[in-house]
């Protein structure tokens, strides 16, 4: 099965540092994988990359198959590429409403983008939110509008960026429990799911394959309990070992 992702050899370069290194993956349709690793580790400029927010220096990145970016080029424009977007910085335009942010952009009768818009503010636990406004909201609300907005797109590849950041820990599981759901629930039996963050516990929770990078490359890849154990080296091990803690 053609992958949703297949990066080969990405090079990024920032401030002259390598910030991704040679780094190369598949992420297969269907599937959720994490990227975690220490801050620097060249995770959030990886999925920069697949979204065509930056350009390659090095390598290529197909998309179902197509080449979507070479070194110096953008084959496929941002717009084009089947994709959704959840950063840890919401980006949410004031002068709409909860639900007009969810739906922005969404094509189809006002009546069905409506109710897509509800029924992906019910997963991020906002039902009865839809009318207020960005500055009447907490930042883990409007954290979760922007997770809601995401949702709401028919997508193949799904690319959340510390989606947790700015949730307190009590709603933290919450939103956990709720994504997760909505995660196997699915955007359609092909699409894949990328997750960028600090925190080994979302790939323990949310993941069904964990990538450890540092220094701009991969230290690790397979799954959370195989490198949790030791099958990547003790690095890996002693990275994910604070989401095995009480």
């Amino acid at each position: 099965m053609t992958p949703v992702v297949s990066i080969r050899e990405a090079t990024f370069l920032a401030g002259g540092k390598r910030a991704v290194d040679r780094v190369s993956l598949d992420v297969a349709p269907g599937s959720t994988v994490a990227i975690l690793g220490p801050s620097g580790s060249g995770k959030t400029s990886l999925m920069r990359l697949c979204a065509g927010l930056e350009v390659l220096d090095g390598g290529s990145i197909h998309l179902s198959g197509q080449l979507a970016s070479e070194a110096g080029l953008h084959r496929v424009p941002v717009e084009a590429r089947g994709l959704a977007m959840a950063f840890q910085y919401p980006a949410l335009l004031p002068h709409l409403t909860v639900l007009q942010n969810t739906t922005l952009g969404l094509q189809g009768p006002k009546a069905d983008v409506a109710d897509r818009g509800h029924r992906c503010l019910q997963d991020v636990g906002l039902a009865g939110f839809e009318s207020r406004r960005v500055w009447q909201l907490s930042g883990g609300e409007a954290q979760r509008v922007a997770l809601a907005r995401a949702l709401a797109r028919r997508c193949r590849l799904l690319l959340l960026d510390e989606p947790f950041a700015n949730v307190d820990r009590l709603n933290r599981r919450d939103l956990i429990v709720r994504l997760g759901d909505r995660l196997r629930e699915g955007g359609g039996p092909d699409c894949a799911v990328l997750l960028v963050s600090h925190d080994p516990a979302d790939a323990l929770d949310l993941a069904d394959r964990t990538v450890l990078m540092k220094d701009g490359r991969i230290a690790a890849d397979g799954a959370f309990g195989d490198i949790a154990a030791g099958s990547c080296g003790e690095w890996a091990s002693t990275f994910l070992s604070v989401a095995r803690q009480p």
